[in-house]
């Protein structure tokens, strides 16, 4: 009798534990949820929390795998916890869209846009080294941040290349198109940006490329000087040798007809003479920067010599930043090996015969 009593006593207090025990435990458990809760809740507001007795499973979906490790930190961390599970996703991180602008004129270069790399801001830090040194370069919010776009960098480049070539315009790239959009002082002009681009094809596909170009209306000429310009500047380039700076004398023709038609029937029409000096990509960049201006002082003097007064003539070298053929060819590099001459003019309506302000001279627009 006495041992099915202490048989009862046993099993009345082995269900007085067990309950005591369950409670207690449902208890730990519950308070090991809130807290862990709350100390989850102040890094993702989103996230779900489990607890099976001081096991933690936490599930959410974060941007990176820091995130990640930083929320499993955070849990673990809790008083009472044991270990903690992951259902923690990492989303793919959503990036902003390449987006790049510039805005060019009288000389003023403006930048600003979301790119993909340093390797874009450090092209746009080299560009006063190929522009001329009156140019004011200024950068709005240009910052890294956005999406990879294939040659990135290159595509600004030759952007503001053809930029550059526009008496005033625009430039937007983004991940799917390239936008040039303004004006240019002759045919000739528009043939270089064109040149330009269809050379660096490549380098801008696979982006829609869009020209929004037109040309002034004519200038303060008249139309025996019109007519002479139009006829002079279809040769208005002189190549040269590898290595070469000199004016050769089958080239001096084309200064010997430029210099006459400023000195001659354009006589007080032109107001300024440009003189712009390009290489190919044979040898270093700063060779060929040194090599360009080289090519276009010697054209500005033979001009000089040629009775162009100095003062309306600007010469400045763009080393192999304008090509116009592929530098992968024989060919190509000759074409780009160049000096190519460029006349400007009193704008109309705008500014008083003799003024200096000077806008180039233009044609009609294929």
């Amino acid at each position: 009798m006495r041992l099915f009593s202490i048989c009862i006593l046993a099993c009345l207090l082995g269900c007085v534990f067990w309950l005591g025990a369950t409670t207690y435990s449902s208890n730990i458990e519950q308070d090991i949820t809130n807290r862990s809760a709350a100390a989850v809740a102040k890094y993702n507001s989103d996230a779900l929390v489990e607890v099976d007795g001081r096991d933690v499973t936490v599930t959410a979906s974060v941007g990176s795998n820091d995130a990640k490790a930083s929320l499993i930190k955070v849990a673990d961390n809790v008083w009472g916890v044991r270990k903690t599970d992951s259902n923690i996703e990492v989303a793919e991180a959503v990036l902003p869209s390449f987006d790049f602008n510039g805005t060019y004129n009288n000389g003023r270069l403006h930048l600003s846009g979301i790119v993909d790399d340093n390797n874009v801001l450090s092209q746009v830090d080299d560009f006063q080294a190929v522009l001329p040194p009156t140019t004011v370069i200024t950068k709005g919010a240009l910052s890294t941040g956005a999406a990879d776009l294939i040659y990135s960098a290159e595509k600004v480049e030759t952007g503001v290349a053809a930029l550059t070539q526009l008496n005033n315009g625009s430039l937007k790239i983004t991940d799917k198109d390239f936008i040039l959009t303004g004006t240019v002082s002759d045919q000739d002009r528009l043939d270089a940006i064109s040149r330009l681009l269809a050379t660096r094809a490549d380098v801008l596909a696979p982006l829609n490329v869009t020209k929004n170009i037109s040309i002034d209306d004519y200038l303060l000429v008249t139309s025996a000087c019109r007519t002479a310009i139009a006829n002079t500047m279809k040769n208005n380039t002189v190549n040269y040798k590898v290595n070469y700076y000199q004016v050769e004398e089958e080239f001096a023709g084309k200064l010997d007809a430029i210099a006459d038609l400023v000195n001659g029937v354009c006589a007080n029409q032109i107001s300024q003479v440009l003189v712009e000096g390009h290489a190919d990509i044979t040898g270093a960049e700063r060779y060929n920067q040194g090599l360009s201006e080289r090519r276009a002082a010697a054209a500005q003097d033979y001009l000089e010599q040629r009775g162009v007064a100095y003062q309306y003539i600007a010469a400045f070298g763009y080393g192999e930043f304008r090509p116009i053929a592929s530098n992968e060819t024989n060919y190509g590099r000759s074409q780009n090996r160049r000096t190519e001459i460029h006349l400007t003019t009193i704008p109309v309506n705008t500014t008083p015969a003799g003024a200096s302000h000077a806008t180039q001279i233009s044609t009609l627009v294929e």
